[in-house]
């Protein structure tokens, strides 16, 4: 799994203004917000079709799965545009909670290296090992309690698994990583900025590069770093592979927290939920979390915790 979520542009003070009677009107920051929100979610929208076109043409020259159905994968092209701009909208509606909160449990321990090159590497690199951490636990809680497993599911129930799958993320999962991940990261640690633009946006591709349809074994790296036959792992319906490898990035989590499990040589197993649970549908995907509560709270959905991608089995 990889979030690629953006937060909004900073949103502008609304212009000031007057009635006919001369009175000032109070400006609303809602719609500026929005507005903002809404034109980050675009930008963002269209850096991720750009990668999309990539990769979906390396995919089709090398896939891992063939013939992988066309509707599904402009399922996930529109379904992401609906989770940027939603997760885009959230993000700062939590921020006059998350920011006093880290401001009152500071305790911003420095990790700082060189404004060069290697130096900047090993800051991105940092910052996203301290990331997979606590993401790690995150990811594991989410395929541990029944009431998380709602709203992540729909990540999972992709039968065709590809570089599109990546934003296939509900939209409740942005606060959740919020006060997960972002807070105590922003608590415990005072990164300093990273300089090298460049540098950056390659690492911004990780994500998408892990879920691609890519026949390509890591060999001996494979334990090391995530890539799209060790992810695939993670999302395989076969039971054998439930529950394993949630780390985004470094595989060393995994392998130290007992949840790890290597890829044998040429395996690339079928995804999608133990169920067959379709999700494919824009009201299905918004609504499956909520659905997922109602059904257990009245009984009707039995909670197999610890299972996965199985979680749902009949």
């Amino acid at each position: 799994m990889a979030i690629v979520v953006l937060r909004a542009r900073a949103f502008r003070r609304p212009a000031r203004s007057w009635d006919n009677a001369g009175t000032e009107r109070t400006p609303s920051i809602a719609m500026p917000l929005l507005h903002d929100a809404i034109v980050a979610a675009w930008q963002q929208f269209q850096y991720a079709c750009v990668i999309y076109c990539i990769v979906l043409v390396i995919e089709a020259l090398i896939p891992a799965e063939r013939n992988q159905p066309l509707r599904n994968i402009a399922f996930n092209i529109g379904y992401a545009f609906v989770f940027i701009t939603l997760g885009n909208i959230l993000s700062p509606l939590f921020d006059p909670i998350t920011r006093p909160i880290g401001a009152a449990l500071k305790v911003g321990f420095p990790i700082a290296f060189s404004d060069g090159i290697f130096g900047q590497f090993l800051q991105i690199l940092a910052f996203y090992f301290i990331f997979d951490f606590f993401y790690y636990w995150l990811h594991r809680a989410q395929h541990r309690f029944d009431w998380l497993w709602a709203q992540h599911k729909l990540h999972h129930s992709d039968v065709s698994l590809n570089v599109t799958t990546a934003h296939r993320h509900h939209w409740l999962e942005v606060p959740l990583l919020g006060f997960a991940v972002w807070l105590p990261m922003g608590i415990l640690f005072e990164q300093k900025p990273v300089t090298l633009g460049w540098l950056w946006a390659i690492f911004l591709l990780w994500g998408y590069f892990t879920h691609s349809n890519l026949r390509l074994p890591l060999g001996p790296l494979t334990p090391i770093i995530n890539g799209p036959q060790l992810h695939r792992i993670h999302h395989s319906r076969q039971e054998r592979h439930w529950d394993k490898n949630f780390a985004t990035s470094f595989p060393i989590f995994d392998v130290l927290f007992g949840t790890y499990c290597a890829p044998r040589k040429g395996e690339f197993p079928p995804t999608g939920l133990a169920s067959g649970e379709d999700l494919n549908g824009l009201w299905r995907a918004n609504v499956a979390p909520f659905a997922h509560w109602v059904g257990a709270l009245r009984g009707k959905r039995k909670s197999i915790a610890g299972y996965g991608n199985g979680m749902d089995a009949p």
